[in-house]
């Protein structure tokens, strides 16, 4: 028998630079019986298929938010046909009473013992509407990697832990995989890697650092077990900022092969952080505490990529622009991941804004392809849509491609070599992703938008930039005045 996987691509994907192996397929492979065949299609690396002449005996598709709307088109096509088709990942998770109304099946929550009795059900003729998965241990699958040879990834994907203690408002993982911080046993963690090939690994745990004394000396083990293993790897994660409370951490993830973290640092203003319920060392120290931690890990040889979002409502719009431009620069960030509030499903964030009639965009589900985290969905007490795309147009300067270079060589010289690649990896991508899923008036989603937009062309000098560039370093960050 045979169980067709599906990655679904939309219209503002990132076909072509898609980085990292789609690892929830792989554990669905690992869970599946030896005697089913199973084939991986990821329209995000090759693009948008005919499946009029795909055989399957069982189609599994999964969906972020932005990728519904493309879901339910493929699971259309197969049920016509009469083929079978679950769908489960995150969206579904969080919406099932939408998700029913698509698919033959739901497949909720992680992939563990569940998906065995899904395939006997499937054998047997007895598909059931609803499987629950909830949340599984520390136990985790070794992915079968097979299914992702027949695409360029620039990173094997592999966790090292499920669930995020935080719950900020914004973020649906907390709904999805819970608040309780599941960690791997180390032993194990280390003979999947050893068993990778590739050099480039990236650790797609929410937070692999969490916040316990507890959690912090299981990093230090995992590294140093790392490290005794002689893996010979360069790695990527994701870490909150409490990673450079200390020394300790910095200076053993370097050993052990990491090249750079993603922190969502989200704002400039405390007012903001507590807003969204960020972590209470970042709302009572702010900046200072930003900057010192970045500093510390960067000084290990680490780069750092933050992210901020615009939209919040305690921000002062007049200078939103030119408080994380300037944070960027006086930090040196190695890259940036700036985002526009966007209330996803199943997170307090959208049981709020729903709430006060503040959602813009509520036809669902087509309308869930514009919840990109680059497009504002939500009507806001200090500024309009467009006028938000303008600020965020202007913190898009932050791509420019001279800045991306000049910055390639900064981190090159002051971090480290596979720094300044893994930065410039993603900025890449985020310059590429933010021109196709922004309100611009090229991107696919424009004509959608109800009002006047900014210049097409994002990616363009600015006199905000401009007057930070000539104060902040200037010189060594590559945007003089004459940039």
């Amino acid at each position: 028998m045979k169980l067709v996987l599906i990655n679904p691509r939309n219209r503002v994907s990132l076909y072509g630079d898609y980085l990292w192996e789609p690892l929830a397929f792989g554990y669905v492979a690992a869970a599946t019986p030896p005697h089913w065949d199973v084939e991986l299609i990821d329209e995000q690396c090759e693009g948008a298929r005919d499946y009029r002449t795909v055989e399957a005996d069982l189609v599994g598709l999964t969906a972020f938010t932005t990728q519904a709307p493309r879901a339910y088109r493929i699971a259309a096509e197969f049920r016509t046909r009469g083929v079978p088709v679950v769908m489960g990942g995150i969206h579904a998770s969080l919406v099932p009473e939408e998700a029913a109304q698509y698919a033959d099946a739901l497949f909720l929550g992680e992939c563990g013992g569940t998906w065995l009795e899904l395939i006997a059900d499937v054998e047997a003729g007895r598909l059931a509407r609803r499987y629950d998965g909830g949340t599984t241990g520390g136990e985790f699958l070794h992915p079968d990697r097979r299914i992702f040879a027949k695409y360029h990834y620039e990173y094997v994907s592999a966790q090292t832990s499920r669930g995020c203690p935080m719950d900020c408002s914004f973020c649906s993982v907390t709904a999805f995989n819970g608040r309780l911080f599941r960690m791997r046993e180390i032993e194990d963690v280390v003979a999947e890697v050893q068993a990778i090939p590739a050099r480039d690994i990236i650790f797609v745990d929410d937070d692999l650092n969490g916040f316990s004394r507890k959690a912090k000396q299981r990093c230090l083990d995992l590294f140093q077990a790392m490290v005794d293993a002689r893996l010979d790897k360069q790695w990527i994660t994701q870490v909150t900022i409490n990673f450079g409370d200390d020394d300790e951490l910095p200076r053993m993830a370097r050993a052990a092969g990491c090249s750079a973290v993603f922190i969502g640092l989200e704002s400039t203003d405390t007012k903001s952080l507590a807003l969204i319920r960020k972590d209470g060392m970042s709302q009572r120290r702010g900046l200072d505490y930003y900057r010192e931690n970045l500093a510390r890990i960067r000084g290990h040889g680490i780069g750092v990529v933050g992210s901020f979002i615009l939209g919040i409502d305690s921000q002062n719009m007049d200078t939103i622009v030119s408080d994380i431009l300037r944070f960027a620069a006086e930090s040196e960030l190695d890259g940036l991941n700036p985002t526009i509030l966007t209330p996803l499903p199943g997170t307090r964030d959208y049981a709020r804004y729903d709430a006060e009639g503040r959602i813009l965009f509520k036809n669902f589900p087509a309308d869930w392809e514009k919840y990109t985290l680059a497009f504002p969905v939500t009507s806001m007490p200090h500024v309009t849509g467009a006028g938000l795309m303008r600020r965020y147009v202007e913190v898009l300067q932050y791509f420019r491609p001279e800045y991306i270079t000049a910055r390639y060589w900064r981190t090159y010289d002051t971090v480290s070599p596979e720094a300044a690649w893994h930065a410039f990896l993603w900025n890449r991508v985020w310059t590429n992703y933010c021109l196709r899923a922004g309100a611009f008036r090229k991107s696919p989603l424009a004509e959608t938008y109800p009002t006047e937009l900014p210049r097409e062309t994002p990616l363009r000098p600015l006199s905000d930039a401009d007057t930070i560039a000539k104060s902040v370093r200037a010189r060594d960050l590559g945007l003089g005045a004459g940039a």
